[in-house]
């Protein structure tokens, strides 16, 4: 290489070095401040005070049948042959579920229910499908599938739902386990 070309060549060089940081090491970097943070409230309960019933029902022999017990505390509703078998006893008629809420003063909750459960009788073993669960608050009817607390941190909610009994059924007792989970929104 001649003089003037060399002389060119290092001057592009050091430049290059010049524009790199003064560190090799150095990148660039930042430094910032999160916030870490819990809220402790009071935990949340579900009390059951009544179960669901659907009372006493007889069915057709040819015919199935289906009784539906609605959330807001209205008539039991009976589809196809399925007919109230109930003379006026208290443990006869059908009703809804009651839970009462207690926790954290005017939160929200939200109530979780199986899509269905299945009803087994005490004698046969024979199944009824429970099914079209729904929830209604006392405190807060419009909410879907929970409540809200008063400022006291209470609430009540009630469970509603349909039994559908096949044709020929025999006489029996069915029972099912309703699970139920409350958490705050």
């Amino acid at each position: 290489m001649r003089k003037h070309q060399r002389s060119t060549f290092a001057t592009i060089i050091a430049l290059l070095f010049a524009a790199l940081p003064l560190s090799v090491n150095a990148q660039n970097s930042d430094s910032g401040q999160g916030v870490a943070q819990a809220e402790v409230v009071k935990p949340l309960s579900a009390i059951p005070l009544a179960d669901l019933s659907f009372g006493s029902i007889a069915v057709g022999r040819d015919v199935p049948g289906k009784v539906r017990v609605a959330p807001d505390g209205g008539p039991a509703a009976y589809f196809n042959s399925a007919r109230a078998q109930c003379s006026g006893q208290v443990d006869c008629a059908p009703h809804r579920a009651s839970f009462e809420v207690v926790g954290e003063a005017n939160r929200t909750y939200r109530v979780s229910l199986p899509r269905f459960v299945t009803a087994r009788g005490a004698n046969t073993g024979a199944q009824l499908v429970v099914d079209e669960l729904e929830v209604r608050s006392l405190n807060y009817p419009g909410a879907a599938d929970g409540g809200r607390l008063d400022a006291e941190g209470r609430d009540l909610f009630f469970v509603g739902g349909t039994v559908s009994i096949p044709a020929r059924t025999a006489t029996d007792t069915f029972r099912a386990q309703l699970p139920i989970t409350v958490s705050y929104n």
